[in-house]
């Protein structure tokens, strides 16, 4: 009997929920950190390092689970990337010592990041050409949902139990692995025209494919994805400290990072959509256009127009790296796409690392907060123009 094939709106649920889980672990350590540090008694520069723990991983995560998905399918990278996950965030719950929790966290987040390169290669391979942009949105939105949710869960426990989103965190991927067992394709499109195998390139040729042939769209990618990841963690570090110049409580402080998410969730299904209908290189313009302008409202604008920047923010900043995940699968045949999503990812990874660094050191400097985000606008425009310059590059007709 001939099995049927997954259909491509379970395929792209199956994957929005993967990134819903994605998107908890990735703002668990920010919402847990207090409760943890204080249990557990750990110094501000022992966090710093556990908090980094899983940004590495992540780093090392992508650039391997692009590589492997290419090789052995899409199906097998997410299975492995939602098991060490799961059980590496259940077992951040219940260690305790400080070595033991940061190697935990690390391969907690090997598994955090080779799911998402994934996520976007098997999204854009399932969706119609003319929905692919609407359906990552789709599932990209899952990221600041999980991200709320990391929030509202230790808000329920009054963040006392901090080990409350780890269970969840860990229980989560862990409960996934069946339907991704049995919802997702066993192998890529390019398996099933290769007779079974999913990618015969080797490891020096795919790399020749990245470096040699595409070498200035795979540099303009990561540029683009370097400079945008560092403005989003940039902007996500510095929020807290802005809020708190202001006075605002931590209540206060916590609305605000929902209306973010929420800016967030929308931005990503609007430009998503509007990448479908429209130019990409017109919607790509208009998100780091709005991105800039976000960024100068919480800088310069009036506390009356917080909300609005902030919103804003989502919508546009955390919003509008759909679009730029959108380019990935534009630029690349599906035999390397693992690789290259991956590769780009990784890179942008490392701008989440420099961000956050960068934020500090200007701070430290003794410059205002509320100055911060302006500072960023100039890594937007070299994003931008390596985007615009990654679509003059593409064929014609992959252009919209």
């Amino acid at each position: 009997m001939k099995v049927q094939k997954p259909g491509a709106a379970t395929i792209i649920f199956i994957c929005f929920l993967i990134a819903v889980f994605e998107g908890l672990d990735i703002q668990s350590m920010g919402v847990a950190s207090p409760g943890l540090s204080r249990e557990l008694g750990f110094s501000p520069g022992e966090m710093g390092i556990l908090m980094s723990a899983s940004t590495v991983g992540l780093m090392i995560g992508a650039a391997l689970g692009g590589r492997l998905s290419d090789r052995y399918g899409r199906r097998s990278a997410l299975l492995l990337s939602m098991l060490m996950l799961g059980l590496f965030s259940l077992a951040t719950a219940k260690v305790s010592t400080f070595p033991i929790l940061v190697t935990v966290r690390l391969l907690a987040g090997l598994g955090l990041g080779g799911a998402f390169p994934n996520l976007i290669a098997l999204t854009s391979e399932s969706a119609p050409p003319r929905y692919r942009a609407t359906a990552l949105s789709f599932m990209y939105c899952g990221l600041p949902i999980g991200g709320a949710a990391a929030g509202a869960l230790l808000g329920f426990h009054g963040g006392a139990e901090w080990r409350a989103v780890f269970w969840a965190g860990g229980l989560g991927p862990l409960l996934l692995l069946i339907p991704i067992a049995f919802g997702l394709p066993a192998a890529s499109s390019k398996a099933e025209r290769t007779g079974g195998t999913v990618a015969t390139s080797s490891e020096s040729e795919r790399d020749a494919k990245l470096l040699g042939t595409r070498s200035a769209i795979t540099l303009r990618l990561w540029l683009a994805y370097f400079f945008t990841l560092l403005v989003v963690y940039l902007l996500l570090n510095w929020l807290p400290s802005l809020l708190v110049s202001q006075g605002f409580s931590g209540a206060e402080a916590a609305r605000f990072a929902l209306i973010m998410n929420g800016g967030a969730v929308v931005g990503s299904l609007v430009l998503g959509r509007l990448v479908d209908i429209g130019r990409p290189s017109i919607v790509l313009a208009t998100a780091y256009s709005g991105m800039v302008a976000a960024l100068l409202i919480l800088s310069l604008g009036p506390n009356d127009a917080l909300i609005l920047g902030v919103f804003a923010a989502g919508f546009f900043v955390i919003g509008g790296q759909l679009v730029l995940y959108a380019l990935g699968p534009m630029a690349y045949p599906p035999e390397i796409l693992g690789a290259g999503v991956g590769a780009a990812v990784s890179v942008g990874r490392a701008g989440s690392v420099a961000g956050p660094l960068l934020a500090g050191l200007i701070i430290s400097a003794g410059v205002a907060p509320a100055l911060v985000p302006a500072l960023a606008a100039p890594g937007l425009a070299v994003a931008l123009i390596a985007g615009l310059g990654v679509l003059r590059r593409l064929p014609d007709e992959r252009r919209g």
